[in-house]
């Protein structure tokens, strides 16, 4: 069972490599980068990092409808990724961009009270990342894909956001045998 969306993100922990109005904003028309006073040091350089990274990546294509591999090549200079990493992260960002429309309508139906339109926006961007990594990376576990993505929920924007990350990601996780 999935629970509502948190629906406020003030006083969030937000890395501040976006601006907290751009963060808390729910349509893309009020969004505004504050390119000035990113901070990216607050971001591991490992494969969390490269996860966030491709979030980062997503989120800002969302509200700026600029393509997503272009943010994300400016993030990852910034944050200085590992040719490895960067590689991580862009097959978790282009895939993700191709197919955030079926990803969108297959976490649809997991989310019962609210449609990926209405959750913010860096919360789709975490779980569509975590469902690209399950089929991108199935060496990886399943528990360690969800453990990531709330972390990095509550990283981002909330607690609350964490249970409903893995509460969603959780019951896909069961209906497709994904161990």
């Amino acid at each position: 069972m999935t629970t509502q969306p948190p629906r406020s993100a003030q006083d969030t922990p937000w890395l501040s490599a976006v601006a907290s109005e751009r963060a808390q904003s729910w349509s893309s028309s009020a969004a505004i980068i504050d390119a000035e006073t990113p901070d990216f040091a607050a971001i591991p350089r490992d494969k969390t990092g490269a996860r966030a990274t491709a979030i980062l990546a997503l989120y800002e294509s969302d509200l700026t409808n600029r393509p997503a591999l272009q943010c994300l090549e400016w993030i990852a200079n910034e944050i200085r990724l590992s040719k490895k990493l960067r590689q991580f992260a862009f097959s978790l960002t282009s895939e993700t961009e191709k197919r955030r429309a079926e990803i969108d309508r297959r976490l649809d139906r997991y989310s019962r009270r609210s449609t990926m339109a209405d959750i913010l926006p860096v919360l789709r961007n975490i779980l569509r990342i975590a469902i690209v990594e399950m089929e991108l990376f199935p060496q990886t576990r399943t528990a360690v894909i969800i453990s990531e993505a709330v972390k990095l929920a509550q990283t981002f924007d909330t607690e609350g956001s964490g249970r409903y990350v893995n509460g969603i990601l959780g019951a896909m996780a069961r209906d497709t045998g994904r161990k």
